[in-house]
């Protein structure tokens, strides 16, 4: 396998959550989930004002050194991969293990009723340093508390460069 095509990946039900983040969220296979994976009521569907009372799980993910993050020569940028339904915010961060700061190197933030795959791109100057600083995906579902539907789903995760920009 060429190491073009070595990306890192994870499933949505890998991640780490916080305790009480936990005790909000099902995972079934691949899929985490937060909310209720019933079709909504038809007054939900007619007026979504109706759900008000959102809450919300943050999930991170470890991103760990594969080949085919380390690229050589060209222009590239990193694409932050998600496949989810719901709504879902998400971040690729880097900590820097020396001073301990965090900069976020792309952000996605997108909803979709149905499963679906999109991505956000970010320049990075240089090829992720794993010797330096770790990197996170550290992605936000938000669901309805209050109305049966509409849950907010992740069911995988990809980070790969790109020259086709």
């Amino acid at each position: 396998m060429a190491d073009d095509t070595k990306y890192w990946t994870t499933v949505g039900s890998t991640g780490t959550l916080s305790a009480a983040d936990l005790a909000k969220v099902s995972l079934n296979g691949a899929v985490i989930q937060l909310g209720t994976g019933i079709a909504p009521p038809a007054a939900a569907a007619e007026d979504p004002s109706i759900i008000t009372r959102q809450m919300s799980a943050v999930v991170r993910y470890n991103i760990t050194p594969v080949d085919g993050l380390f690229v050589t020569g060209g222009l590239y940028v990193y694409i932050l991969q998600v496949r989810f339904r719901g709504t879902v915010s998400g971040r690729l961060v880097q900590f820097d293990l020396s001073s301990g700061t965090e900069t976020d190197l792309a952000q996605f933030d997108r909803s979709s009723p149905d499963f679906t795959t999109e991505y956000t791109e970010t320049a990075v100057e240089t090829v992720l340093d794993f010797v330096n600083c770790a990197y996170y995906v550290e992605a936000t579902l938000t669901a309805s508390a209050t109305v049966v539907g509409n849950p907010a789903e992740i069911a995988a995760i990809k980070v790969y460069p790109s020259f086709n920009f």
